[in-house]
């Protein structure tokens, strides 16, 4: 009888330990097991034994600082977007782009893509300015050499090469007219009472121009629109209107306007635009269909080191990473 128990209680102890085991695979580790050996202070994420650095976030925070500040200011770090400060939301989208490189990276390396030895060049080429750029202070702060920073570059451009290569085939497309823009000029008022007296005031005469910047609060008066930028009611007025027509009274959003169309359709824009909306589209297609892929990635994230990085705190350095990146051609 004790046999029994011991022979039993073992056999729960295997059930349980197995079950744990799969529980552990299907939830956190997508179909293989994965043993980690943690992460050292210079590494920040490991996926399928392949590491991203810390100075690569450190990098990345750089440009964000640089770009943000240079547009709003310092203030910038303190302010909030959907309730959560902009610091912490802009981190967040750095740490979403380094996992979905590594991930890209992975993927790639299955589908045998690589660069080419003119891509290898460039990119080399592009790392060697980067890192030439750094003082040896820099360059010892962020614990990188060349060699490191090239594996960046080359990690990012294989991202980017098996986006071109996967969207490529993408049955994607944009009407023109769905991508139309167009010129507007505009007159806004808080009640009916008064864009009714405005309205009076161009029957009777006055330019568009004048009564637009007597009753416009902020004065100005000329738009660039494409759809879906504004309020229904709105762009439907504005998009059935032909060059040189003006639009009655319009109710949108609790505001009261007039249109008047100055040019129906920006044809130079219009393509620029329509360029733009297939790239989205391409980017929405492209995230839910390797959305799949990355969500059986086991991650391995350093949360000691992450948690300690500030963006509005860290170092500017001398040249933009995205500016340098961009300079490559990847075919």
């Amino acid at each position: 009888m004790k046999r029994k128990k011991k022979r039993l209680l073992m056999l729960l102890t295997i059930l349980i330990i197995v079950t744990i085991v799969f529980l552990f695979m299907k939830f956190f580790n997508g179909k293989l097991f994965y043993l980690s050996t943690g992460l050292n202070k210079q590494t920040l994420m490991k996926v399928d034994n392949e590491k991203t650095y810390t100075f690569e976030a450190e990098i990345l925070m750089s440009d964000a600082r640089s770009q943000y500040e240079k547009m709003f200011g310092t203030g910038i770090w303190k302010e909030q977007i959907s309730g959560e400060p902009f610091e912490e939301y802009i981190k967040e989208q750095i740490r979403v782009k380094l996992i979905r490189v590594r991930c890209m990276n992975s993927l790639a390396k299955e589908k045998g893509i690589v660069l080419g030895r003119e891509e290898s060049d460039a990119v080399k080429n592009a790392s060697r300015k980067f890192y030439s750029s750094l003082s040896d202070s820099q360059k010892e702060s962020l614990s990188v050499t060349e060699e490191k920073l090239n594996q960046m570059f080359t990690e990012f451009a294989i991202a980017q090469k098996l986006y071109k290569d996967m969207t490529s085939l993408m049955d994607i497309e944009v009407s023109s007219d769905d991508a139309r823009v167009i010129n507007i000029q505009y007159i806004v008022t808080d009640t009916r009472e008064q864009i009714e007296k405005a309205y009076g005031e161009i029957t009777n005469g006055s330019s568009f121009f004048t009564v637009a910047k007597e009753y416009n609060p902020d004065g100005n008066y000329e738009y660039e629109l494409k759809k879906g930028e504004m309020d229904s009611a709105f762009e439907t007025a504005a998009y059935n209107l032909s060059t040189g027509e003006m639009s009655g009274i319009i109710e949108a959003a609790g505001k009261y306007y007039i249109i008047r169309c100055t040019s129906d359709n920006d044809k130079a824009k219009t393509e620029v635009n329509k360029t733009a909306m297939l790239e989205q589209k391409r980017l929405e297609k492209f995230n839910e269909t390797f959305g799949e892929y990355e969500a059986e990635k086991y991650i391995e994230w350093n949360d000691s080191y992450w948690n300690k990085l500030s963006i509005s705190q860290c170092e500017v350095l001398p040249l933009s990473f995205e500016d340098t990146f961009n300079s490559i051609s990847i075919n």
